[in-house]
């Protein structure tokens, strides 16, 4: 942590100890003691022996020399320590003194050892702290907790000052000769911290102690010492050692520390000695208290110091209990050295020319001299005469220093002396008086605002009252003050006719005559002094008074100032004012009164032409004076009024004089305006309140202040320079808010009159300036034009009052008072007045809007608009009709313009209690018509209605506040429904009815109805209600929510009240067993799902969660236990039903407490971060996306749960943080207005989220999720008060998450969730809206960094551009994709396309700009463009970046073809060097580069090899026919070595690949016609078998021995082929007798099986004209993955999968073929088989079968039979006459559920085949060739022709595939569901299929040498390339592919193709 700004390690540290202090009570806790160790345990010390520990003790006796010599070499080693250990050992010291008592113990060595160690530190250079330097800080920390401990425990006190004394000797050892670096940097900041601790911890010293301390601080007073100290510097500076790094940190530290007062010189050490010494001396002198705890709050600076002066100005020294001797002579010692060094400095400053500098420390020094020196003396016992003569001296006015410090400090040494020895009370008294009274420069006082008394006259008066109160006599106090008020009388202006005051009847002796004997003169005194003794003495008597406390004092002193006031020279007449506030804050009322009626009355009298101080002063008095008056609330009203009135007097004055001084009118106006200021600080006070409805006079009074306002212009600037007034406008602000109505509804409200004849407002001077006025409010209501013309004056300023007064109660959240001015009759019945006050209305409403938004931006929505709105609720029900058109008005401008303010609980629940009222009131006319009731009033609410009598009206306004709410409502559920269901929920669950008979009321019927509502924020449901054409509600949610609650809230409060009884006999501050129980059982909880072994179901998690929650609700107390349980427990588990429970209990939680809300929040966040770090959820790689051809396709039936399986996986994974997101949106929404807190945390979510974006997964399903959290992104974005650099680091992350969804190849959907689809298109429709919206605010940069460091918001705008526009166009594709996935058919009734605007105007040169950001974002959206947009140049411009910059490119497989392309060439050969660390390609890919077209280029060879070495063998043996052909080009031997290396490590694979090479020898079936690889292959086989050896030789032997067994039945059966069937089965029954079934053999086409025994009476002739094929059944063993889902109810994984592994066998029929080529069947069923990978990497449900076929040599080759199918031509000979009538035989009817999904069966399995048999243009589509399974599914079996071929050499059926009417009349006929399903699904299946048209080409084009009747060579390729249209757009596709279909639809070739079979081979077709 050592690089945290600003010293945060440290301040953590500090918060956490004080923390700790504060949790006492839970001390045994394991918690406690983990907070307490994780502290301690990072405390570090120096390990010392015990002669090592003895060794430094005497070497701290020897003055510190320890560490450095006399002679400046180091004896001891310092040991270097890192700032985060400083911090720890610091840490621990505030800690220790917050531990219990039972850690004291073990705590104070450790202290100790701390303190001891700090000489020995040596310190890192660093300036990460704030104030005081890290030795500093560690000395102060270690001090102060070491005497906080020993104020305690007295056992350890001894240690502790122990301790303290020995570091004090040590530092000032080496202080004296320590380095100068060392001292400068460590030892003097050291020393520093021992000071501030010593005079900051009060503690009770002992003198012993003080002495054993005091010897040796006495060190530093030495002359040497303190000039050795302060040339350290320049010793520094001119040393030998020049280190520039090491000087300038020196230097710094200095200046740091000068920079705060404390320049670290001799003179400021002696000065910390001085007044170390007297504080703690004065402790030792007076007597102890010893406090409850050593855990006090924080000490401020000098506590201690300032705590011991002022007991001793208290209280007097008792008799000392030790002898006096035993400690006098160490007292004197330092009395003298005080002495001393007073005089010392005062030579010293006598013989300078100028005063000394604020550096030497010299006033500060000798004031500290003095104090030390008088609390020595008193403790002596007896008053030093040298002491005495001194301070008189400093005390009067021949005084050598004029210091305010030094007099300052005499005066004090002066009490504490008085005070011990009171016999110099009396004349001290006399002194005193007399020097204050001397024309001194120190009292100088220059009455600036803020000024306070000069400290030396306060010390003064404080001084002189004691003496007073210790002289002997009973009225010396009046003798006093009337003594010093005749001085005052002595400087007034009016001297001669003044008389001197006397106290009556006052015998005064003849040695106290002197205290009256005042001069009315002052003679021989300059004006100047005159005015500077009557200020000082003013100011004197004041504190006199105050002082002495006497009601009598104070009137009387009051009632001389006040006489004074008019005729004192005008600094002291000021000065008067100024202390008369003092005086009006302690006077009785009637005195206050006198007093600010007099401020009044100058004021009043006070003209511009007056030159007098007084004027300004008067009015800085009445400021201050209105400032704190907190201390006398009951007064406010009185000074309200009186200023208030003032300033109508005012006013009114100005108006009379306009026509006399009118050059004098401006000044007159600012002195007006300035009368704002008192009203202003009144009017702040937050006790403030005034009864305005007791208090009726001060309306008209508020009402007359801002009509002044207005007609002076105050409320609005003039165009002059506003700097002088620019508090003007704030003030008026602050004092609109706290102005009451000035409109009243009473009949008595004299408003009508009061416009145009109000006494404030002259009609003369009004008509010489209304019609600037008239044009103003022209320009806020221009339509009024005509209605303005005909107002008269009072009505202008009126309406301009109105509109500038709540303009500024708007903007400052307090808009009801608005409607206020439309409650009296009286105005509502002048036509164009109140036209005028409905515009200026609307235009307030306006401006209140646009001022609420600004604020709204920064979170600092007023807090008071809330009891606002309820406010306006109120109104809108008025009796009065216009009032409640303006409510209503304002209210839905308010609510529609900030949906969030619906997130208010108290305002929902006004709505619905109004709602209530109404109804009831509406009820009235019905239960009791003739007795209306006016008054309706909701507890519940807080409020009350009063109605009017009309019952149409009311009617009326029940309708129109439903209408609005249900608008709010409907508002509140699309920003925030989360938060409307708990506020719902809490209404109804403490809504009670009384009885059954009483009616049904309103408020809870609309929350029922819009608690049960769908919020259109839950899309899914959304586009389920739009689909379905019904409503969906939650109404069972909320039911079951709402009975939870109250179940468990009910077990919480019976727990509670149990418990607060069962407490009361004796509480142990312990928690109640019960909730220790609760705590225990979660933590199982928690254990078990991180261990994988949780048995708790579902519904036991919710009720755990619910308890926890109940309890948190019910518990006074937040504990943060529980609500860390209730957020990680379901975090934990992480479970869609676990995260659901989650939301809803913190939902609840923070509805019911919502001060808990950020607590909340930041568990909920930081658990969010937890999953970030961990992988999981939203943020785990594991169901990424994945190329389909890195999976091995496999070679068996479409498995449909395998896909319901993957969907319910990565909704599992993924579905808990949207939970999560949704209900943080909605929370959002409440939070942005005035929540700046919970912002920073939904902030940080959004930051840590984004930038995380690599970790975010890519799962086709996951796209809800990202752009479910982007929306919040950029929610949270858009409501946030950021800067520059913060707003944009969020935008641009939030940029790349976004982007970053494009980084992979485009997806479709998974599954066939259509809901799922429309909830993404309108999320990607709603985060388009954001990007389009989305613009770069601006606020201002926070920063340190100086001004042109600072990053420009141009360079931000071009950033956001240059990523908003490619988002954009990517969104829009994105969006457009998905709609056509949706509706592939392009279907209107399931909507239409997205149309983007962006695409269709992009300029080649735009796309070219595109690709290239793009490219800088993340080179893989720029090569997967390419993919979403079929544009010339995008091609082309990734293609020259690839080869550009292939670097950039290296982990993107996909990016390989824009490099190598078709072919290599020189220009590409130089980039292939990087193709070593290219990510690898699918395995067909590679083995496409052995072809010739590449040449045989070493680095595309090598690539090729390593790629297919590093796939699994799984997936390469898959594409065995391929990487045999591979063998064609292999001229350098790689495919033969790939070969070889796989072989060994997979049998199978080698047997395989023998088997391929055998067929692939010849050209034919028969034999004869030989491939010129055959030499290559035979040599591979010879070399493949030759290194077989062992296991692996005898497996090939029994294997190819027993399939040779076999497969010689056919040839033996040639002579038998026109035998008839029964001869040839005999014949193949006695072969197959005679075949044994050795161990572990297997079928060539079942490698993954074991042949474990035969069916010997299984075979079975087929059909052939020359050759024999047969049939034959094997019995395989083979191993199934089942997967289990189980514990769908359990915690941990919530439904986990498990796989089981188990044996089983089956029965196989497979044909054996001699002399048939299966090399194309091959083929086509690899291709089918890869078309199935694709068709469940997207999850499209459609169905193939790519059984097994595996030639084995030439002509010769296994097939696998398709179990339980039997052939359309079957069903033709058993007389089935059509499909229909063949599935209704089966099934059963068309309407059982076992014949439609036999229908949807074959519908699925018809998409996927017709896709199939198009690409590969499969023919001979007869009958026979078309199979139907037990399940009834389509599968097409025999391709022997392909491509380019058909029967017969002709191409005679269509080019499309076969679909007859028979199937779509079984599909349910052309315009049925049936057959729309099946152009859906094969229309998907084709638009799955187009992206991978590279590797299903290439893998057919490598077979193109093969020379198979289906090719017909390179041309073969292009047309299958060209059935995939690759260059269309996704829509276009779909409709080429819909042509397709209408092409096949009953296609007439078809049909005359079935013909021609039925007539050639017999085969039947109906």
């Amino acid at each position: 942590m050592d690089c945290l700004e600003f010293n945060i390690h440290q301040l953590i540290l500090s918060d956490l100890a004080t923390n700790i202090g504060d949790s006492k009570g839970d001390a045994n806790t394991p918690e406690y003691l983990a907070a307490i160790d994780h502290v301690t345990s990072k405390v570090a010390t120096r390990a010392l022996s015990f002669e090592d520990e003895k060794d430094e003790e005497a070497g701290a006796r020897e003055n510190g020399n320890a560490v450095n010599g006399a002679d400046g070499h180091e004896r001891v080693q310092r040991v270097f320590m890192s700032n985060s250990r400083i911090h720890c050992n610091i840490g621990f010291a505030e800690l220790s003194v917050n531990l219990p008592d039972a850690h004291v113990e073990a705590t104070v060595p450790v202290l100790v050892d701390i303190l001891r160690d700090i000489p020995y530190i040596d310190f890192d250079r660093c300036f990460t702290w704030d104030e005081w330097s890290q030795p500093d800080q560690l000395v102060y920390a270690t001090v102060s907790a070491l005497l906080r401990i020993a104020s305690i425990h007295d056992a350890h006190r001894a240690t502790a000052t122990g301790a303290i004394v020995t570091f004090a000797g040590q530092i000032v050892g080496m202080l004296k000769t320590g380095d100068a670096e060392d001292v400068l940097t460590q030892f003097a900041p050291a020393f520093h911290g021992f000071y501030r601790s010593i005079i900051s911890i009060p503690f009770g010293w002992s003198l012993q102690e003080w002495s054993s301390l005091s010897s040796h601080l006495n060190e530093l007073f030495d002359s040497a010492v303190v000039d050795r100290l302060n040339r350290l510097l320049v010793d520094a500076l001119r040393g030998e050692d020049q280190d520039v790094e090491k000087l300038h940190f020196i230097q710094t530290l200095l200046a740091r520390y000068v920079a705060r007062g404390r320049p670290l010189s001799g003179y400021f050490t002696v000065c910390c000695v001085i007044e170390a010494l007297w504080t703690t001396l004065a402790q030792a002198l007076l007597p102890s208290h010893k406090p409850h705890s050593s855990s006090h709050p924080n000490f401020v600076e000098a506590a201690a110091a300032n705590k011991a002066w002022q007991s001793l100005l208290h209280h007097s020294i008792e008799l000392i209990t030790v002898p006096k001797t035993e400690y006098n002579d160490v007292v004197l010692r330092v009395m003298e050295n005080a002495m001393q060094c007073f005089t010392s400095l005062l030579v010293q400053i006598e013989e300078m020319d100028v005063e000394p500098s604020e550096d030497t420390y010299a006033w500060e020094t000798m004031s500290e001299s003095l104090k030390l020196a008088s609390v020595c003396s008193i403790a002596t016992g007896q008053l030093d005469k040298k002491l005495y003569a001194r301070v008189k001296l400093l005390l009067s006015d021949e005084s050598p220093v004029s210091d305010n410090l030094v007099q300052e400090a005499a005066l004090k040494s002066t009490a504490i002396l008085v005070r011990n020895f009171p016999d110099i009370a009396f004349k001290m008294a006399g002194h005193i008086r007399k020097f204050i009274t001397s024309p001194l420069p120190i009292f100088e006082l220059d009455f600036a605002p803020g000024t306070r008394v000069p400290p030396p006259l306060i010390a003064a008066a404080k001084c002189l009252a004691l003496c007073i109160d210790l002289a002997p006599g009973d009225d010396l106090g009046i003798s006093y003050m009337y003594s010093l008020l005749n001085y005052i009388a002595a400087t007034s202006k009016e001297t001669h006719d003044t008389p001197l005051l006397t106290v009556p009847s006052l015998a005064v002796p003849a040695d106290r005559q002197s205290i009256h004997s005042t001069d009315g003169r002052l003679p021989g005194l300059t004006e100047d002094e005159k005015r500077l003794i009557g200020i000082s003495t003013i100011s004197v008597v004041t504190r006199l008074a105050l002082e002495f406390d006497q009601e009598e004092v104070t009137r009387l002193t009051i009632s001389m100032l006040v006489q004074r006031l008019r005729s004192a020279e005008p600094t002291v007449e000021a000065a008067i004012a100024y202390n008369l506030v003092d005086l009006a804050l302690a006077a009785p009322e009637s005195a206050f009164a006198d007093i600010i009626r007099v401020f009044s009355s100058i004021n009043r009298s006070a003209n511009p032409d007056d030159p007098r101080l007084s004027n300004n002063m008067v009015l800085a008095a009445q400021t201050r004076l209105a400032r704190e008056l907190h201390r006398r609330p009951e007064l406010y009203e009185l000074y309200l009024v009186e200023l208030l009135t003032l300033f109508a007097d005012k006013g009114v004055a100005i108006q009379n004089a306009s026509t006399v001084h009118h050059s004098k009118m401006e000044d007159m106006t600012e002195q007006l305006a300035s009368l704002l200021l008192p009203i202003d600080a009144l009017l702040n006070h937050e006790d403030l309140s005034i009864d305005f409805g007791t208090s009726p006079t001060l309306i008209p009074l508020f009402r007359n202040m801002w009509f002044l306002c207005i007609l002076f212009h105050f409320t609005i600037p003039d165009g002059k320079d506003q700097t002088a007034m620019s508090w003007q406008r704030p003030a008026l602000a602050r004092i609109a808010v706290k102005t009451p109505s000035i409109i009243l509804e009473e009949a008595r409200d004299t408003i009508v009159g009061d416009l145009d004849y109000n006494p404030v407002i002259r009609q003369e001077y009004a008509e010489t300036v209304i019609s600037h006025h008239r044009t103003l409010l022209h320009k806020h209501i221009p339509l009024r034009s005509a209605e303005i013309r005909g107002l008269s004056p009072g009505q202008i300023i009126f309406l301009l009052c109105m509109h500038d007064l709540e303009s500024m109660r708007a903007a400052a959240g307090m808009p009801s008072s608005l409607v206020s001015y439309f409650t009296n009759n009286s105005l509502n019945k002048n036509p164009g007045l109140i036209a005028s006050m409905e515009a200026v209305a609307e235009k307030v409403i306006r401006g209140s809007v646009t001022d609420l938004n600004s604020q709204a931006s920064k979170q600092a929505l007023p807090s008071e608009l809330s009891k606002e709105l309820r406010q306006l609720l109120v109104c809108s029900t008025h009796r009065i009709a216009r009032v409640r058109d303006v409510a209503s008005k304002y209210l839905n401008r308010l609510v529609t313009s900030f949906p969030s303010l619906m997130c208010d609980p108290p305002f929902v629940i006004a709505i619905l209690e109004v709602l209530t009222l109404l109804r009831r009131a509406c009820e009235n006319a019905f239960n009791n018509e003739d007795n209306p009731i006016y008054t309706f009033h909701s507890d519940r609410a807080g409020l009350t209605l009063q109605l009017t009598d009309d019952y149409a009206a009311r009617q009326t306004m029940l309708s129109q506040t439903q209408r609005d709410a249900d608008r709010w409502f409907e508002l509140a559920l699309g920003r925030a429904p989360i938060e409307l269901y708990s506020t719902l929920q809490k209404y109804l669950a403490v809504t009670q009815v009384p009885s059954i008979a009483d009616p049904s009321d309103l408020g809870p019927t609309v929350a029922l109805h819009f608690g049960k509502a769908t919020s259109p924020v839950d899309r899914k449901f959304s586009s389920l209600s739009t689909m379905l054409s019904s409503e969906y509600d939650r109404s069972k949610l909320f039911v079951s929510q709402l009975a939870a609650k109250g179940y468990h809230v009910g077990q919480a409060v019976q727990f509670n009240h149990a418990h607060a009884h069962a407490s009361v006999d004796g509480p142990d501050g312990k928690s109640p067993h019960e909730i220790r129980e609760l705590k225990r059982m979660v933590q199982e909880a928690i254990r078990d799902i991180r261990e994988k072994k949780s048995t708790l179901t579902v519904q036991h998690l919710k009720r755990l969660l619910f308890r926890v929650a109940a309890l948190i609700i019910c518990t006074p107390k937040c504990d943060h236990d529980l609500l860390h349980y209730l957020v990680i427990l379901p975090f934990e588990s992480f479970s869609p039903t676990a995260v659901s429970a989650g939301c809803e209990v913190w939902s609840w939680v923070i509805a019911e407490k919502p001060e808990y809300e950020v607590v909340l929040v930041t568990e909920i966040t930081s658990a969010w971060i937890t999953t970030i770090k961990h992988g999981r959820g939203m943020f785990s790689k594991s169901l990424n996306y994945t190329d389909p051809f890195h999976h091995a396709p496999e070679y068996s039936p479409s498995d449909k749960e395998s896909v319901d399986r993957a969907a319910a996986q990565a909704r599992r994974l993924l579905t808990p943080h949207t939970m999560v997101l949704t209900m943080l949106v909605s929370r959002l929404q409440a939070a942005r207005y005035r929540k700046p807190s919970l912002m920073l945390l939904f902030q940080r979510i959004a930051l840590a989220s984004a930038q995380a974006y690599k970790q975010l997964c890519t799962h086709p399903l996951s796209r809800e999720a990202r752009f479910t959290f982007l929306l919040f992104g950029f929610e949270t974005l858009r409501s946030s008060f950021l800067d520059f650099s913060c707003e944009n680091k969020l935008r641009e992350n939030l940029y790349a998450t976004a982007l970053s969804w494009f980084s992979v190849r485009p997806q479709w959907s998974y599954g066939a969730n259509r809901v799922q689809i429309d909830a993404d298109v309108k999320l990607l429709s709603e985060f388009l809206s954001y990007l389009q919206a989305d613009t770069v605010r601006g606020y201002p940069t926070i920063s340190s960094l100086a001004a042109g460091q600072s990053h420009k918001s141009s360079h931000y705008m071009t950033v956001v551009k240059n990523l908003n526009n490619p988002l954009r166009l990517l969104v829009d594709n994105e969006i457009f994709r998905l709609m056509v996935w949706t509706n592939p058919t392009n279907d209107t009734k399931r909507g239409v396309d997205h149309f983007s605007t962006i695409e269709k105007t992009m300029t080649d040169a735009a796309w070219t700009n595109m690709v290239r950001k793009t490219w800088q974002v993340d080179p893989a959206i720029a090569v997967y463009l390419t993919e979403r947009f079929h544009v010339a140049i995008v091609a082309h411009e990734v293609r020259g970046l690839v080869r550009s910059r292939t670097r950039d490119v290296l982990d993107i497989p996909e990016a390989l073809q824009f490099l190598v392309g078709d072919s290599t060439g020189t220009s590409v050969r130089r980039d292939l060097k990087y193709l070593s660390i290219w990510a690898p390609v699918p395995p067909v890919i590679a083995v496409t580069f052995f072809e010739k077209r590449y040449k045989n280029d070493p680095l595309l060879l090598q690539f090729a090899h390593r790629v297919l070495e590093q796939h699994p063998v799984e997936l390469t043996f898959f594409f065995v026919p391929q990487v045999v052909q591979a063998l064609r080009y292999d001229d350098l031997g790689y495919v033969a070595r790939f070969i070889f290396e796989t072989a060994k490590i997979s049998q199978l694979f080698c047997h395989q690949i023998i088997w391929n090479m055998k067929a692939n020898g010849y050209k034919d079936d028969a034999a004869s016609v030989e491939d010129p690889l055959k030499p290559t292959l035979d040599r591979m086989i010879d070399l493949l078998v030759d290194t077989l050896s062992g296991e692996a030789k005898e497996f090939y032997e029994k294997e190819f021995g027993f399939f040779n067994e076999v497969t010689a039945i056919s040839g033996k059966l040639k002579p038998y082929i026109k035998k008839t069937k029964p001869e040839k089965k005999g014949k193949i029954d006695e072969e197959m007798a005679k075949i044994r079934v050795e161990v572990g053999v297997y079928l060539p086409s079942n490698p993954d099986g074991k042949v474990v025994d035969i069916d010997k009476k299984s075979g079975r002739p087929l059909q052939s004209h020359a050759k024999a094929p047969f049939m034959a059944t094997f019995k395989v063993r083979k191993e199934r993955v089942t997967v289990i889902t189980e514990g769908a109810e359990t915690l941990g994984d919530d439904a986990q999968e498990k796989k089981l592994v188990e044996d089983y066998d089956i029965w196989q029929q497979a044909i054996f073929k001699v002399g048939d080529d299966c090399r194309q069947d091959v083929l086509a069923l690899q291709v089918i088989a890869m078309f199935k990978n694709i068709f469940n990497s997207v999850g499209l449900t459609v169905y193939l079968y790519p059984y097994r076929v595996t030639a084995t040599a030439p002509g010769c080759g296994v097939i696998d039979v398709v179990p339980n199918a039997t052939s359309r031509d079957e069903m033709g000979r058993a007389k089935v006459n059509d499909l229909l009538d063949f599935f209704v035989a089966k099934y059963g009817g068309e309407d059982t559920v076992a014949f439609q999904k036999a229908r949807l069966n074959f519908i699925q399995s018809m998409a996927a085949y017709s896709v199939a048999c198009y690409i590969l243009q499969i023919k001979d589509r007869h009958n026979g060739n078309i199979m139907i399974d037990g399940e009834g599914h389509i599968v097409h079996i025999d391709f022997g022709f392909l491509f380019d071929i058909g029967p017969g050499g002709v191409k005679f059926e269509p080019n499309s595939f076969k679909l007859t009417h028979e199937m779509v009349v079984l599909m349910g006929g052309r315009y049925s569901q049936g057959y729309q399903l099946f152009q859906q699904l094969t229309v998907k299946a084709f638009l799955a299929i187009r992206p991978h048209v590279d590797q299903l080409v290439s893998t057919v084009q490598l077979m193109l040498d093969t020379s198979l009747p289906s090719f017909k060579g390179e041309p073969t390729i292009k047309r299958l390339k060209d059935r995939f249209v690759s260059g269309l757009t996704e829509r276009q596709a779909a409709d080429y592919m819909m042509g397709v279909i209408k092409n096949a639809h009953e296609n007439v070739r078809s049909t005359a193709y079935d013909e021609f079979q039925r007539l050639q081979n017999g085969i039947p077709y109906k």
